[in-house]
């Protein structure tokens, strides 16, 4: 009753729980609607989506210049306020560049890579869906910053059930030829609109009063953010998009499907304890860190709260994937669920430090990030492109796949717990 009694008066707990909630529900949102969605779509129009989805994620990291993750250490609310308009401002300029590069260069290269002739047509998707993530994180940030939990958890529903909406309505009337695409991309649009007007309704007065000298302070003042944030981010998205675009090339879109759907049944509970507890622990770490300059004790709460999850979790589902997933999303998805088996120790290491990660921003242990970033990239190439051109199956690509990505997130758990002591964050600065 004393533990309960302290939970219930702490801040990171009301937080966690209120973040948490949003989380889960916009993560079951989608997750009820699968079983639809895996009978609409073929696994080949999943594979399309799952590459499209690749590009979006590296347009939508250099578009900002990942400028967004400096608003949580911002000074105060005027320079975040300049770092929120920097990135947006970025954004659209960038996207503006790469739709003009896709459509005049870079059209017949990509529609070779994603091993569909008619590609062309649904790549303008890219830049717009791009922007409207960049949107969707700095709205993020700015809620994050200013304790605004209960807004982000509506955010993160909205988003969500805009997106699956959309893709369920266009999948059952057939209006295009993409729905699966198309629906992405109007959910996402929904939802950036959404962050734009809630954002002005309570703040709109502080984005009002800034300036352009704002705007290019901030600029100059984080100009590592650009400089090894989004160097070391666009390599953890490359990391992210290069398994499925080596195995569309390799194996087809059939597979690269069937390998996107194991990813993303992954991604929900990760996403609905992971993501939650990321973003309250990294407001939580950056005041600890100005007032006492440690989270050492924070940081082995979390770890062991999200190992003892995480191991449970594995230990008790791990075995019944192929039977779950033929249940749940039909019998022409039972591929996937040997893929889950596979993939699921490196998913369990992501589960455990993903929300710990926010310490290298938060303790400004940029370089290092950087470099692990690189490590991440680096190990995720080289196992799929010798998995793909030595081993010749897509079995033993996914077996390297996995056991390289746990060696990267191990290294990451013990990388940010070193730097969560006090005499560390105090010595390094970004260096």
């Amino acid at each position: 009753m004393r533990l309960l009694g302290k939970l219930k008066g702490s801040d990171f707990f009301k937080n966690s729980l209120t973040l948490s909630g949003g989380v889960a529900i916009a993560q079951i949102v989608p997750f009820l609607f699968y079983p639809l969605l895996g009978r609409i779509f073929t696994a080949e129009e999943f594979g399309l989506l799952a590459s499209l989805t690749s590009i979006i994620s590296v347009l939508a990291v250099v578009g900002s210049g990942k400028y967004e993750n400096a608003i949580l250490i911002a000074r105060d609310k005027q320079e975040a306020a300049g770092l929120a308009l920097l990135s947006l401002l970025l954004g659209v300029v960038a996207m503006l560049v790469v739709w003009l590069l896709m459509q005049f260069v870079l059209l017949q290269p990509l529609c070779r890579v994603l091993d569909e002739p008619e590609a062309g047509r649904w790549l303008f998707v890219c830049p717009i869906a791009a922007l409207c993530i960049i949107i969707f994180n700095v709205y993020n940030e700015w809620c994050v910053r200013e304790k605004y939990f209960a807004a982000l958890s509506v955010n993160k529903i909205v988003n969500a059930t805009a997106i699956t909406l959309a893709k369920t309505f266009l999948g059952l009337v057939r209006l295009c030829g993409q729905g699966l695409v198309v629906g992405d991309l109007v959910g996402r649009a929904v939802s950036a609109v959404g962050c734009i007007v809630r954002a002005w309704i309570k703040d709109g007065r502080t984005f009002a009063r800034t300036c352009w000298a704002d705007i290019l302070a901030a600029a100059r003042r984080y100009k590592e953010f650009p400089l090894f944030t989004m160097p070391g981010q666009l390599l953890n998205t490359v990391g992210q998009a290069l398994p499925i675009l080596f195995i569309t090339a390799y194996f087809g879109k059939g597979d690269a499907g069937q390998f996107s759907m194991a990813m993303t049944l992954f991604a929900i509970p990760i996403n609905v304890i992971g993501t939650a507890l990321r973003d309250v622990y990294r407001q939580r770490a950056n005041e600890e860190l100005r007032t006492t300059g440690s989270c050492r004790k924070s940081f082995d709460r979390l770890l062991l709260t999200l190992s003892v999850v995480g191991v449970g979790s594995f230990l008790v589902f791990v075995w019944f994937l192929p039977a779950l997933l033929k249940l749940f999303l039909g019998p022409q998805w039972g591929a996937a669920g040997h893929y889950a088996q596979i993939l699921a120790p490196a998913m369990l290491f992501s589960f455990i430090s993903g929300p710990l990660t926010g310490l290298f921003v938060v303790a400004e242990k940029l370089r290092p990030f950087f470099w692990w970033q690189v490590a991440y990239c680096v190990g995720t190439l080289l196992s799929v492109w010798i998995g793909c051109q030595f081993l010749g199956t897509l079995l033993g690509t996914l077996v390297l796949f996995s056991a390289t990505r746990s060696c990267v997130y191990i290294a990451s758990i013990f990388m940010t717990r070193h730097y969560s002591q006090a005499r560390q964050i105090r010595q390094g600065g970004s260096h």
